[in-house]
């Protein structure tokens, strides 16, 4: 892995209000607006003086102490200033002023973009390197720029959309992942996309469609030991000419998969994080993975099961249509006409099956026979 910029240090949070937020005074009492969201919010003093002093440009260290000055003991005054902080991140009424650190900093390349990340400090580095397969130390322009920042015990990070967010340290990586995602999925490029996993194999697509805990990102594992190119676990997006695009984030690997992991690969100590639905995960960056276009020739559905030995079951092209119809989504929510017809292609391209299988080195050996022959 590259050398990563690190320097010691020094940036503080500065918030001030968003551009279209407005501060006014109703009978007396301070409310804001937001003209993004089209919403009046109520303050009370304390929420109002803090807003006012950020307004002014005011750190949040001048705003604990002159908290404590008007008589509000330090941790009520930080108690005060966080919540107020926190409702107002999440209402978009808040920005940051100015660039966040760029003391740590690294940029990969993902579905044919570079994203460049800025940290305050290693340990949230760190935490977001293990997201990418590759990465390298160059801090230039890219076509997304992430920038994180401690405030307090949370993490404020912007770059993906006009806004910025907060999450805590161990949920950095998974929330910045999806915000990714949703960002990418969005492009015009796409006309729906495919929760499966994708690999390629001798210049063809292999796609690995199921529900959460049907073990994409662990077959998808054995694949790749077993000679398969990785292209992504989670999201594969659709062009209109039929083609699939992993998105070649670095394979997520739950808590049971992580000792087996271990025994493969030494060297490998995955920082755990934290999903939005409390799963704990770890990142296995997959070395020389597929970042581009594939030519679909397999569409594999899985079904595990408890016992038994794997087995696969041919699905005919009307079946597998309303398959990946049920597994797919668009930034519109709806399939359009140029998506239907990009899936159509797909499927009377590609062979369709059911694979049923207990333990993924047996159906490693099967899709291996499948794809070589």
């Amino acid at each position: 892995m590259a050398e990563f910029v690190q320097e010691k240090s020094s940036a503080e949070a500065v918030l001030k209000p968003a551009a279209d937020a407005v501060f006014a005074l109703l009978d007396g009492r301070p409310v804001l607006f937001s003209e993004s969201g089209q919403n009046i919010f109520r303050l009370d003093q304390a929420g109002g003086f803090i807003w006012c002093r950020l307004a002014q440009g005011a750190s949040l260290a001048a705003v604990y102490q002159e908290l404590g000055e008007l008589g509000i003991i330090e941790p009520v005054g930080r108690q005060f200033v966080q919540q107020a902080i926190s409702a107002w991140i999440d209402r978009g009424l808040l920005e940051v002023d100015g660039r966040m650190s760029t003391n740590c900093s690294f940029s990969a390349m993902l579905e044919r973009q570079r994203i460049s990340v800025r940290a305050e400090n290693w340990e949230l580095l760190q935490r977001l390197v293990s997201l990418f397969c590759a990465s390298d130390n160059v801090d230039g322009k890219g076509d997304i720029v992430i920038e994180t920042m401690m405030l307090e015990d949370q993490v404020i990070f912007g770059g993906i959309d006009a806004r910025i967010h907060r999450c805590g340290v161990e949920a950095l990586a998974p929330t910045i992942k999806a915000h990714l995602t949703d960002r990418l999925i969005r492009s015009d490029r796409w006309v729906f996309a495919l929760h499966a996993a994708s690999l390629e194999k001798n210049g063809a697509g292999l796609l690995l469609c199921g529900e959460a805990g049907a073990g994409k990102s662990t077959l998808t594992l054995h694949l790749v030991e077993a000679g398969f190119q990785y292209s992504g676990d989670d999201v594969a997006l659709i062009e209109g000419d039929g083609l699939a695009c992993g998105l070649p984030f670095a394979l997520t690997l739950k808590e049971g998969s992580w000792g087996w992991m271990s025994s493969l690969h030494n060297s490998w100590d995955g920082v755990t994080h934290r999903r939005a639905d409390g799963a704990q995960v770890r990142y296995f960056p997959v070395s020389n993975a597929h970042n581009g276009s594939l030519a679909v020739s397999w569409i594999i559905f899985l079904n595990r099961v408890a016992s038994g030995s794997p087995k696969l079951t041919s699905v005919n092209q009307l079946d597998s249509m309303k398959r990946l119809i049920a597994g797919a989504f668009a930034a519109d929510g709806r399939l359009s006409q140029a998506g239907f017809f990009a899936l159509k292609g797909i499927v009377s391209r590609a062979r369709s099956y059911q694979l049923t299988y207990c333990e993924a080195v047996e159906a490693r050996e099967l899709l291996a026979e499948l794809c070589n022959g």
